[in-house]
């Protein structure tokens, strides 16, 4: 979405065989900033436009985009703070460096725990598994927000028909596998298997969305 000279094509290149997890992004806020709910964070933010930051994992990660997202949806005026990881940036917003962040919930599950961090609201159309009483920024009025980070099992285009369906089953198994399930949400994923043809789909629907954004915030 943001790269022109890649060395392959997201969609003509691979020929996907499934989905086998989701990891669900979340907003957070640091503990003294007086913002619990979605409609608090936006008040917040608009009374001071420009004044507040926000910190990615990143710039072009999905927690930017996310992030972007957000703020085109309410109308907010925030600066993005790229990190070279979730670490750092989970650092700087535990330390007050940055009021408001976008990361992962399997990154901020245990500092949520500490109480130096809270959640506000998730980037998802669903409620995660793993923090089931955080709610959705579609449950609060915005319900285009839908980003989430996908893992997705792919083999280079021309995979022959016979050794795609039985990898293809094979996944499918294996997320379907109770330990295997556990395992997966113990690391922060959510087990989600989704078929070689839904993965597809998933690219082609997603794309041009995230270069739309990528072209509206000029990441």
């Amino acid at each position: 979405a943001i790269r022109a000279n890649l060395p392959y094509d997201p969609i003509k290149s691979f020929d996907p065989i499934g989905i086998a997890g989701r990891i669900a992004l979340i907003l957070l806020a640091n503990s003294d900033v007086p913002v619990q709910t979605v409609k608090q964070f936006v008040d917040y933010v608009k009374a001071s436009p420009g004044k507040y930051s926000y910190g990615s994992f990143g710039t072009g990660t999905t927690s930017q985009f996310a992030g972007e997202s957000i703020l085109h949806a309410a109308g907010l005026k925030m600066t993005h703070v790229p990190y070279k990881g979730s670490a750092p940036a989970m650092t700087d917003l535990m330390g007050g460096q940055i009021p408001f962040s976008i990361d992962t919930v399997s990154a901020a599950i245990p500092q949520l725990k500490s109480g130096k961090i809270k959640a506000i609201a998730l980037t998802t159309a669903k409620r995660s598994v793993l923090l089931p009483d955080v709610p959705t920024m579609a449950e609060s009025g915005y319900a285009d927000i839908d980003i989430d980070a996908w893992l997705m099992l792919a083999a280079p285009k021309g995979l022959p028909a016979d050794v795609k369906a039985k990898l293809e089953k094979a996944l499918a198994a294996t997320i379907a596998d109770p330990d295997t399930r556990a395992k997966l949400l113990g690391q922060g994923l959510e087990p989600a298997y989704s078929n070689a043809a839904a993965a597809s789909e998933l690219i082609n629907r997603e794309l041009p969305v995230m270069r739309a954004v990528a072209a509206r915030a000029s990441i």
